[in-house]
């Protein structure tokens, strides 16, 4: 799976420091190492970061990312009318309620260095933002666009890059 191993490479990281500049160092095999650095400069936090500090930065992104899409597919769900949208969105809300719930042990795993627990939980949250997204493509593909609002098909497809690359 992807972010197994990205998360491997970032947790082989801290083994092998570089002397380069460290957010480039802990960015350099993601899948997307510019939205990676971006994001970590944009953080005012990542100045003074080590890799670990770096890593608990990202977890702590993803879940407040998390948390901002299920406000929004809770407000999109009493919104909605249709009973296929519906079903939908009551399978994104409960896997994105999953979904925090699961980013929240992550970062309480890293926390305590059990690593492995962490990057378990880190795996599940993003399995739970594709299960998700399928929910519409699998009930129907065509109208996915149609009823998949736009803005929160933008959020889940950022929010999927967050959970990866971050640890």
């Amino acid at each position: 799976m992807r972010t197994s191993i990205v998360i491997f490479f970032i947790l082989l990281s801290f083994a092998n420091h570089s002397f380069g500049d460290l957010i480039e160092d802990v960015c350099k095999n993601s899948s997307d190492y510019k939205l990676c650095v971006n994001t970590l400069r944009a953080n005012p936090k990542s100045a003074f970061a080590d890799h670990k500090g770096l890593t608990r930065i990202m977890l702590q992104l993803s879940l407040a990312k998390a948390k901002n899409i299920q406000s929004q597919v809770i407000i999109l769900l009493n919104q909605a009318t249709k009973p296929i949208l519906k079903q939908s969105l009551q399978i994104c809300r409960d896997n994105y309620g999953n979904a925090v719930f699961m980013l929240t042990n992550s970062i309480k795993y890293f926390d305590t260095s059990a690593f492995f627990s962490a990057k378990i939980d880190l795996a599940a949250a993003v399995n739970c933002c594709v299960t998700c997204e399928e929910s519409f493509t699998e009930r129907d593909p065509t109208r996915r666009p149609v009823i998949f609002s736009a803005v929160l098909k933008q959020r889940i497809r950022k929010v999927k890059p967050v959970f990866i690359y971050y640890m």
